[in-house]
């Protein structure tokens, strides 16, 4: 917030897929308590009140709400988001192939982009919250798995694990979590032109 002033262009680097300052990097600290949303809304609203108030400070105090609405909901329904069917909607895809969960967690499946995604994941604990959406989408319509086991996958590997964020966030993507439209199917090309045209992020 203050050091770099990275929160002024929050809302135009968020979706990228790597670097230090595309992204706030709060989650690993909200995760275990060393910081409170509380404290970072408030830094932002200073921020506000003596830099710039613009979109990018909105969208991190927005980030913090929707973390919340997950705590909220995970209250509500304290058993439901770990079941097939999450909160209500029918899962799409009910099977589970071992041998697919392994390619996936090793980052060997036919898609580059999902294999550095899953490298990245399997080696440091972290991956942004756009290639989070990209590999649990992945897990769940390309392969056609139980997304309940590409949350556990995660729950085992993130260094910012949640419990309400994570298992919320892949209830919405596989279609049964708090959005009646259905799943989130993300186009892997489409994102491979739109977040890594150049190969960069495939390559590191």
């Amino acid at each position: 917030i203050w050091d770099k002033q990275a929160i002024r262009t929050y809302k135009e680097t968020r979706d990228q897929l790597s670097g230090l300052d595309f992204s706030t990097k709060f989650s690993a600290y909200l995760s275990q308590g060393c910081i409170s949303p509380r404290r970072i809304f408030s830094e932002i609203k200073r921020f506000e009140r003596e830099v710039v108030a613009n979109e990018s400070t909105y969208w991190v105090i927005f980030e913090l709400l929707w973390r919340d609405f997950f705590r909220f909901s995970m209250k509500k329904y304290p058993k439901a988001y770990f079941l097939l069917d999450g909160i209500g909607q029918r899962a799409q895809f009910t099977s589970f192939n071992a041998e697919k969960l392994s390619l996936w967690t090793e980052g060997k499946t036919d898609e580059p982009l999902i294999n550095a995604g899953m490298n990245e994941l399997r080696t440091t604990g972290f991956v942004s919250n756009r290639m989070r959406q990209i590999l649990a989408s992945y897990w769940i319509f390309n392969l056609k798995q139980d997304w309940r086991y590409g949350a556990a996958w995660f729950e085992n590997c993130l260094v910012d694990y949640d419990v309400a964020s994570n298992w919320g966030n892949w209830a919405y993507i596989a279609g049964v979590g708090n959005d009646s439209r259905g799943g989130r199917e993300f186009n892997i090309q489409k994102q491979i032109d739109q977040f890594d045209k150049s190969g960069q992020y495939r390559n590191l």
